[in-house]
């Protein structure tokens, strides 16, 4: 396993605070749980395509352990309230690498009292620079008709669209890397 990329945290000014982002790494897995329960029924469905109650341990286990050589994650924290410990997730956007060699999935999803500053729009920057430092060169990710904040998000990135043969509520979307990326 890839040593944790330190060098990759940062701080981010948005939404009226300052938050920490970096990449996941294992012990947030408590941490991403408590995350899930922060967002909405609507929110997870988007998310997930489902109404999803739970995210078992094996799946934590899967979303916070990372080979940071093919897939990232990353976070946005709050300052942590307390002397113990690391504060809340309030977003993630990762890039999980496909079937197809140089494709990743895209997914992001952030908490209700942070949307509409900018958080989606930095995580999935700093997402798409790392695909395209590490060999990424098409991103995809399929995205709920009706979720037209995501659809919104993902134009605004430069992404394209097409509809799925035999899944009217879904969206297709595209982004290649950018041609200094790719040389």
């Amino acid at each position: 396993m890839p040593a944790y990329p330190v060098d990759l945290t940062e701080t981010w000014d948005g939404a009226g605070e300052t938050l920490t982002v970096r990449p996941i790494r294992a012990e947030d897995a408590p941490a991403l749980d408590a995350f899930f329960h922060r967002l909405t029924p609507e929110d997870i469905r988007l998310r997930f395509f489902a109404a999803v109650r739970e995210l078992s341990p094996a799946l934590l286990g899967r979303l916070t352990r990372l080979d940071y050589n093919r897939d990232m994650a990353f976070v946005a924290v709050r300052e942590a309230t307390t002397q113990i410990g690391d504060g809340d997730i309030v977003g993630v956007a990762r890039l999980v690498h496909g079937y197809s060699p140089g494709e990743a999935e895209f997914a992001v999803v952030v908490q209700p009292d942070v949307k509409g500053h900018g958080l989606g729009v930095h995580l999935m920057r700093r997402v798409l620079e790392w695909g395209w430092r590490h060999g990424v060169r098409r991103v995809v990710g399929e995205i709920l008709t009706e979720n037209t904040p995501m659809l919104e998000l993902a134009r605004f990135l430069g992404f394209q669209f097409h509809h799925l043969p035999g899944e009217a509520g879904i969206i297709a979307a595209e982004l290649d890397a950018p041609a200094l990326a790719a040389a």
